[in-house]
């Protein structure tokens, strides 16, 4: 899991997939493209907080230093992902409150 082609693939492919759906979502009217890059922007930090685990159990059982040889990368560089996705996810819920403040002062 802690693959640097794994570990930083996932949520490259899971950024891009939500800059195509953000893209088709201001080109469109489909009023639920944006519970979906609501959804793509959790699994992004589930997925980034399940490589953060697995890589502080294996340095439970080895250093860090020793790890970061193995794997090739520093550590602190899975952080980024992560913060990524909690910034999509803030957009996401902003955007959410913005859309339902909206409907119910039209009604």
């Amino acid at each position: 899991m802690l693959n640097s082609i794994f570990a930083f693939g996932v949520p490259i492919f899971l950024f891009i997939l939500y800059s195509g759906f953000a893209i088709f979502r201001k080109k469109s009217d489909i009023p639920y493209l944006g519970f979906v890059l609501f959804i793509i922007a959790g699994f992004l930090i589930a997925f980034s907080l399940q490589v953060i685990q697995q890589a502080l159990t294996e340095m439970a059982l080895a250093s860090q230093t020793e790890l970061e040889t193995t794997y090739g990368y520093p550590f602190y560089l899975l952080a980024i992902p992560l913060a990524i996705g909690i910034l999509l996810l803030i957009l996401n819920t902003y955007r959410g409150y913005r859309r339902a403040k909206q409907f119910y002062e039209s009604k």
